[in-house]
């Protein structure tokens, strides 16, 4: 049947042919119209041509209404993502105002440091030319000593003071350790709990070994009993062929002699009497026969146990292949796990984790605080370097009004010269210090990168590793019941076999024939059950 309106809005059709539904309006939703693909060749109903109309109109409005609500969606997705476009665009000009901003500090700073080395070095050609009026300025250069070795000491605070935010810093990355700890602890948690439902399913299938093994040397005894029987009864099959044969020779004899006594006119008594006692005789040989020959089907029913009994065999040797693949499975199990668990060691004590799924989330929580906290340390770094410029310049200034101060002062050359050189010395040790500073930055941003990218890498490694243990666990478990699965449908397929060949030697075999009957059906109804457990228990994984 073709159902041509849509199945969410069933009604029942009326049961008549000849009766036809009233119209329905347009706007409200019609009735179910059931085609079925080969119609009657019966003529159609006055009003079905109307009615199939009806049905495609209001499947086009369905059509039509769904089309515009997806429309409408679709364009409220679109406004909304005009709407982060234009946020984002605003953002990012904000961004690269900012950027401009610092580039022109930069480039101030650049021009202003160009400008202080042209005064130093007018300064200091009009030192040489003043060096006969520097003897004065040494009591002042004394004080100015002391005031940089307060400085000094102010700068050693300031350096104390980023150690012990790098302290904090690491006392935070031992948190985060610990949290990791906790996380690994709950992974073995499930790692036991995996580890237990194996060793159940290790347990049923060494079960349905054992089983299988009784069964075999049951069949082999019975085989073993068969072989003796058979042998007896091959004796006794040469005997009755002995018998056989010495009766076939004395019943042409005696038919010789009949066809001879028919041709003589007189028979005598004595010649009725063996008649009758040669025909007795015939027909124990006919019964000997029969037995004879239900003999021989015994026989081959013996055959056929030894072929029952070679299958067990090949099925015995392929049922111990598959525990030497079953041992190498458990090995690649146990290096995988050896993985697992150093993996494990690795992600151990991380709170808020019951499971390896939450593991991206919470990485990715903590991979936003540890941004966040470098971002802090690298502001703070900046506003150091800032304050260290700050106080460069000070000293800057203060040399130069030194400078001016050696000016009005005329006295000792060699006083002047060697401080002159003093002056000097540590102009260049300020600039190679400002050089340090301005590197600083560059460093802090490379150290940054590279914390990144270890964030990053670790993340990763995590993600695989919780993909990889998520495979391991279902894989061995399903194929374990794969494989015992498959077992059990050959040794279903081989028992229907076997039950083929017992049917057809039931006529022959009788007693025999019922108990290896009630056997197999008590084996058949063990198999089927078997499956029926371990299909419920792979639709439950």
């Amino acid at each position: 049947m073709i159902v041509r309106t849509p199945p969410t809005k069933k009604q029942r059709v009326a049961p008549s042919v000849t009766e036809t539904p009233p119209p329905a309006p347009a706007t409200g939703p019609g009735p179910l119209v059931i085609f079925e693909d080969d119609p009657p060749p019966s003529l159609p109903p006055p009003g079905s041509s109307s009615h199939h109309l009806l049905c495609t109109y209001q499947c086009r409005q369905m059509v039509k209404s769904d089309f515009i609500d997806a429309l409408s969606n679709a364009e409220k997705q679109a406004s909304d993502y005009q709407s982060k476009l234009a946020a984002l665009n605003d953002n990012f000009c904000k961004v690269e105002s900012e950027k401009k901003k610092y580039l022109d500090q930069f480039l101030y700073a650049e021009q202003e440091l160009a400008a202080a080395k042209a005064r130093e070095q007018a300064l200091q050609e009009e030192l040489l030319k003043e060096v006969h009026d520097s003897h004065e300025r040494l009591t002042k250069q004394l004080q100015s000593n002391s005031e940089l070795e307060v400085k000094l000491q102010n700068k050693m605070n300031l350096r104390m003071r980023a150690e012990t935010s790098a302290a904090l810093a690491e006392e935070k990355a031992s948190v985060i350790e610990g949290k990791l700890r906790h996380l690994s602890e709950s992974i073995e948690k499930e790692k036991k709990s995996l580890n237990n439902d194996l060793a159940q399913l290790k347990g049923e299938s060494k079960l349905t070994v054992s089983r299988i093994t009784a069964d075999r040397e049951q069949m082999e005894c019975r085989a073993h009993n068969a072989e003796k029987e058979t042998e007896l009864l091959k004796k006794q099959l040469d005997d009755i062929k002995k018998q056989l044969s010495e009766c076939v020779q004395q019943k042409s004899e005696v038919e010789k002699k009949l066809s001879s006594l028919t041709f003589q006119e007189v028979e005598s008594t004595q010649n009725n009497i063996l008649v009758k006692h040669l025909q007795e005789e015939l027909r124990n040989f006919d019964a000997e026969v029969r037995e004879a020959r239900k003999l021989k089907s015994a026989h081959e029913n013996v055959e056929l146990l030894k072929e029952k009994l070679l299958e067990e065999k090949s099925r015995r040797e392929r049922v111990e292949a598959e525990l030497s693949k079953l041992q190498e499975l458990q090995l690649s199990m146990k290096k995988l796990e050896d993985e697992l668990t150093s993996w494990k060691l690795i992600i151990k004590d991380i709170p808020g984790v019951s499971c390896s799924e939450d593991l991206p989330v919470k990485f990715a929580s903590l991979q936003k605080y540890v941004i966040d906290s470098m971002m802090k340390v690298g502001e703070a770094n900046a506003h150091l370097k800032q304050l260290e410029l700050s106080m460069v310049t000070e000293e800057r200034d203060k040399l130069r009004n030194v400078i001016n101060g050696l000016k009005s002062a005329k006295n000792d050359e060699a006083a002047s010269h060697t401080f002159l050189q003093e002056v000097e010395s540590s102009l260049v040790k300020k600039e190679g210090y400002i050089k340090e500073l301005e590197w600083g930055p560059c460093e802090q941003k490379e150290v940054n990168s590279r914390q990144r990218e270890e964030i990053k890498l670790l993340k990763e490694r995590l993600n695989n590793e919780a993909r990889r243990t998520k495979m391991v666990n279902t894989l061995t478990v399903d194929n374990e019941a794969k494989q015992t699965i498959e077992a059990l449908q050959t040794d279903l397929q081989k028992t229907k076999e076997k039950l083929q060949a017992v049917e057809e030697l039931k006529s022959q075999s009788g007693d025999a024939g019922k108990l290896v009957d009630s056997y197999l059906s008590g084996k058949i109804v063990q198999l089927k059950e078997q499956i029926a457990t371990l299909e419920k228990r792979e639709e439950g994984l």
